[in-house]
């Protein structure tokens, strides 16, 4: 990517074939289609890249086994082939993983239930999922990889496979992806209007947040990719605009291994006809998530201590007498899902709405799209760039080629292999530990070379940033150089996963972190500051969810 500042000047300067206003998968997933395309493009996001739903999701490139209940077969089968898809365009951080539905004395008939929906679940995926059919395991076996479950409890389980992922660091993966093939992206850039001319918008207004700075970008098309947002965007054209986005709140909580031992993800019924995911993940155990209306500030969800029970109770229903209790819990997070919905739905209930996504046209010729899945982003992609070049005379009529573009920086798999290899060699030279290099590959890519470059020249930066985790503080000034992070949050939210995973440590190491980032970006002590106490204030709100156990 180039520097935000190299950014900002080129697009004042000239007009774009598409303006894409939104820089989480979506919009990210839009501009590489775009891009690959030979149209001109530019994504422009308020906050950070990834920093709504997109960093916020359980990390899961999967077939929606849960859709299967609401009969939307269609949806998951190209889940199923979209996962696949992704394994062989991503495989530095795109994984198969294990799952188990544990069955229980409570309910025999739901194991006949569940095995007749895995089955079906295969048939769906068969063509894609080599031997990974789902299997039946006794108890002896469930409770090997799940020692924490209650024998008294579960009677056996049902084994099938899905894929787990680093969701905002493939974000930031698809829009370099979009960037090699000529797309512009900014953050920090929020859009405060728009100009139209015979009914079709033709300039975006926008607000550099950083410098104040309005900005007019001329365009030909404008794609609303802006999720949970996207209502408020379209009002700012048309006051008289119906919300069509219904947001459901989605609560996880993180806590470590040693808390509830498992080698495998779980995939855990509730009382409430819902799902818990219990999911390793970062060297930590992620468990979640919640589903439930909303009707707060979209800009800054956060966990209660009711969300955060409810996900302890569910575990702790199938691991007695092993229980989680809020001490053991070292993060937690909100997200919000802009399901298809509006005004007229019942806000409490999101559990009948629909998980496909719609695409419409809004005012100015906007297309927009909301609702969708992080695996089928690169479908929607395609299906959001047809409709906008079937209304708009632009492009060069090239075909998109994003079921063969690589992530990550790989020319291919052999590429892979090679790459990772020189890597690896390179870095035990370095003394850098096996688990940094695994974590530095997994989560750049073939730019894991340019972070090793980084300790080379200054070995200082070969050390942790949090005690428990692999990440090293030369990822710092790699971040920076070539993410376009810009704060505090950028870094320990999103590029590196520190805030999601561990609040207390992050807190503990948010001094350094700032420190080597004033070194990097020539802040002053007042800015270095103001970035301590905000990152602070963000932390600080998370960590009361989970801080104190009831009277």
């Amino acid at each position: 990517m180039k520097s935000r500042s190299q950014a900002l000047e080129i697009v004042a300067l000239r007009e774009f074939d598409m303006v894409v206003i939104g820089g989480g998968i979506v919009g990210a997933g839009i501009a590489q289609n775009a891009a690959s395309r030979g149209l001109s493009v530019l994504v422009v996001e308020k906050e950070d890249f990834a920093s709504g739903t997109s960093s916020k999701t359980t990390k899961l490139i999967h077939g929606g086994l849960r859709y299967l209940e609401q009969l939307h077969l269609h949806l998951t089968r190209e889940l199923c082939h979209e996962r696949a898809l992704l394994e062989t365009l991503a495989p530095h951080m795109v994984r198969d993983f294990s799952f188990i539905l544990p069955l229980t004395k409570r309910d025999p008939l739901f194991g006949l239930k569940a095995q007749l929906g895995l089955t079906l679940y295969d048939l769906l995926a068969w063509s894609v999922t080599n031997n990974h059919h789902h299997q039946r395991i006794d108890q002896r076996e469930l409770l090997e990889a799940a020692p924490s479950l209650s024998a008294n409890v579960v009677t056996g389980g049902l084994r099938f496979h899905d894929c787990i992922t680093d969701d905002s660091r493939l974000v930031i993966e698809v829009l370099k992806s979009a960037v090699a093939e000529g797309a512009h992206v900014v953050n920090y850039l929020e859009v405060t209007g728009f100009q139209a001319e015979n009914n079709l918008v033709n300039a975006v207004e926008c607000r550099d947040r950083y410098s104040g700075k309005e900005i007019i970008i001329k365009c030909k098309s404008c794609v609303n990719a802006a999720g949970v947002w996207s209502d408020k965007l379209l009002k700012k054209l048309d006051d008289t605009w119906r919300p069509t986005v219904s947001p459901a709140k989605g609560v996880h909580i993180m806590v470590p291994p040693s808390a509830f031992e498992t080698n495998t993800a779980l995939f855990l019924p509730t009382n409430d006809h819902r799902y818990v995911f219990v999911v390793p993940w970062n060297r930590s155990l992620m468990i979640g998530t919640t589903d439930t209306g909303y009707a707060g500030d979209i800009d800054n969800p956060l966990p209660v201590q009711d969300e955060i029970d409810y996900l302890l109770d569910v575990v702790n229903r199938y691991s007695e007498p092993n229980k989680l209790n809020r001490s053991d819990v070292t993060a937690s997070w909100a997200g919000l899902r802009p399901l298809v919905g509006g005004a007229t739905t019942d806000p409490k209930n999101t559990g009948n709405l629909s998980r496909e996504h719609l695409i419409f046209e809004g005012p100015g010729g906007i297309v927009g799209l909301i609702g969708g899945k992080l695996t089928n982003y690169r479908l929607m992609a395609v299906q959001v760039v047809d409709k906008v070049l079937a209304k708009i005379p632009i492009g060069t009529g090239k075909a998109a080629n994003t079921r063969r573009m690589m992530l990550g920086g790989w020319l291919d798999k052999n590429d892979f292999l090679a790459q990772t290899a020189s890597i690896a060699s390179k870095a035990r030279r370095l003394s850098v530990e096996p688990s940094t290099l695994d974590h530095l590959i997994a989560s750049y890519g073939r730019d894991a070379n340019l972070v090793i470059d980084i300790i080379e020249q200054q070995p200082s930066l070969n050390k942790r940033i949090c005690p428990d985790f692999p990440n090293v503080m030369a990822e710092i000034p790699h971040c920076i150089t070539n993410e376009m992070a810009v704060s505090l949050e950028d870094l320990l939210f999103r590029r590196m996963r520190l805030a999601m995973l561990h609040q207390k440590q992050t807190l503990e190491a948010a001094p350094k972190v700032a420190k080597l980032m004033a070194e990097t970006l020539g802040w002053d002590d007042a800015r270095m500051n103001l970035e301590i106490v905000s990152l602070e204030k963000s932390l600080n709100e998370h960590l009361t969810s989970f801080a104190a156990m009831p009277s």
